[in-house]
């Protein structure tokens, strides 16, 4: 596929939060003639200065705050004039050819919202699947990792982007849920593959207060999407396991006071705890 159809069809997002040491394995393995839109959650001026300077196809935006996975990717969104954009999450690497086999298959695959490429080393299991035809290298999903996503952009304005409340985790599941709530399918794509190293996008220095910060959130976001979609009460069933379970994890390693383990199994509980009660999904990494 040759660069002005390139140019034309698609537009690359990516959220980067003290993403410095890998964003640019992401940005060489995309091609040149995409735009890269870049939202830089946090605050990095120089970031932006450094990859604007060497990156002739990247724009890097700063925005007042940060604004969390799915609030960044809106914000880049809202800059897309492209017919389909590619979210890309930062520790990822795609295959050379990943994107062209994308973009063919739009041409192939009537009444989809969201199209996926094949997480190499991602195990499948069936309850992913809406339709596993295993001869057909197309397949409607329930479900699709959201760490690699092409957004048909007329279909996204029919079921609205990211729900902002959510700052991390669930923020793909609310979104699929109003796709087959309105009749779009979501398409994992088998010949279209990707990399992605998980859980290394973020400097490691920072280790600790993100994973207190995943915590909270993971805990807080489940309640709110199970919440949102299927009922108050339904939601606390849902996440009742979680709340027993850091509950117990967090009296044990108290008790042997470890507080490297205990903080964690706190922050789930905090989580959960202000989801219960309708609080705002607030809490945000303390790092300075």
């Amino acid at each position: 596929m040759n660069s002005e159809i390139f140019n034309n069809k698609v537009t690359t997002i990516i959220v980067s939060f003290h993403s410095g040491h890998i964003i640019e394995d992401l940005i060489k393995s995309i091609d040149k003639s995409i735009k890269i839109i870049i939202i830089e959650n946090s605050l990095n001026s120089k970031l932006k200065t450094d990859l604007e300077k060497k990156y002739l196809n990247v724009q890097v935006v700063i925005p007042k705050k940060n604004l969390g996975n799915g609030g960044g990717i809106n914000l880049g969104f809202s800059l897309v004039q492209t017919e389909f954009s590619l979210y890309l999450d930062v520790d990822t690497i795609p295959d050379k050819n990943m994107i062209d086999i994308l973009l063919e298959s739009t041409a192939k695959l009537k009444n989809y919202s969201i199209l996926a490429p094949k997480v190499k080393n991602f195990k499948y299991t069936e309850d992913l699947y809406y339709d596993h035809n295993k001869e057909m290298k197309y397949h409607k999903m329930n479900f699709i990792t959201g760490c690699a996503l092409l957004f048909n952009m007329k279909s996204l304005n029919k079921t609205g982007y990211f729900d902002e409340n959510i700052f991390l985790y669930y923020e793909e599941h609310d979104l699929y849920y109003r796709c087959k709530k309105i009749g779009l399918d979501i398409y994992l794509v088998d010949d279209a593959k990707i990399v992605h190293h998980g859980s290394s996008s973020i400097n490691k220095n920072y280790n600790q207060e993100i994973q207190l910060n995943r915590n909270w959130h993971y805990c807080w976001s489940k309640f709110y999407y199970f919440k949102k979609n299927y009922g108050y009460m339904y939601g606390i069933k849902k996440t009742l396991p979680n709340l027993l379970r850091a509950l117990r994890k967090y009296l044990i390693y108290s008790l042997k006071n470890n507080k490297e383990n205990s903080h964690p199994h706190l922050a789930e509980i905090q989580g959960l705890l202000a989801s219960y009660f309708l609080r705002k999904s607030s809490r945000r990494p303390k790092i300075s």
